[in-house]
């Protein structure tokens, strides 16, 4: 484990699960962020780890999107929000990947889960928090939906960081890639799946993140439309 990456994911966590006590949150809901103008990241706010990703806003009225452009960077977005993920579970994104961070691409006999390897280069394209803080830091969990290049689509790990983070590969492999891909997950029933019970908390915060601090290369995605706190039609 590498002691930069450790304390990348705590502070990302810890962060939000500190300005969760002092900081009021969006009430009105769903959120919707569909990035159609210049200011779209106004109410965002970006935690700095490694040297800053380029997060760019390009606000097309009908179809703007969030560029994020990280070269041997981690900086991540992200936006306070509350709500009960049972009562509205959902979360909904399109996201495009133009380039994958350059990965050691683990042998046949590896697990998913081992710290060597691929898995110790924990950089991704593109990665969707769901965070649950809690004043016990040690009890904040999230939920990280990520487009990896190798791991097949639905693939649930446990991050090598903190074990209260759990990955859950959304999209797989670059078939897709240069292509906008939607994006619709049940927040409580990915919670059930990767934790093993449903979660004791509100929701909290999301947040976005391309990164390439470890890997040292390049990365590049796009993302719009997120939408959240919403029930399922």
């Amino acid at each position: 484990m590498t002691m930069r990456k450790w304390n990348t994911v705590y502070i990302l966590v810890l962060g939000v699960t500190i300005l969760s006590v002092y900081y009021a949150y969006a009430s009105d809901l769903p959120k919707w962020f569909p990035f159609n103008k210049e200011n779209s990241l106004q109410e965002w706010q970006e935690k700095v780890f490694k040297n800053k990703v380029l997060y760019y806003v390009e606000p097309r009225e009908k179809d703007g999107y969030l560029l994020a452009k990280s070269e041997n960077a981690c900086s991540g977005l992200f936006y306070k929000v509350k709500f009960e993920p049972k009562d509205l579970p959902m979360i909904s994104w399109s996201w495009r990947v133009e380039k994958f961070p350059e990965k050691v691409v683990p042998d046949a006999a590896s697990s998913p889960d081992e710290k060597d390897g691929w898995i110790e280069k924990d950089d991704y394209a593109a990665r969707v928090y769901v965070i649950f803080p809690s004043l016990h830091f040690i009890k904040t969990k999230s939920i990280e939906y990520i487009w990896d290049e190798n791991l097949p689509e639905g693939t649930i790990i446990t991050s090598p960081y903190f074990r209260n983070i759990k990955l859950i590969v959304a999209e797989s492999g670059r078939k897709n890639m240069g292509k906008w891909v939607f994006e619709e997950r049940n927040i409580f029933e990915d919670y059930k799946k990767a934790f093993g019970k449903p979660p004791s908390s509100s929701v909290r915060a999301i947040a976005l993140m391309t990164d390439t601090d470890n890997t040292l290369s390049t990365a590049e995605a796009l993302y719009k439309n997120i939408k959240v706190g919403y029930k399922d039609e």
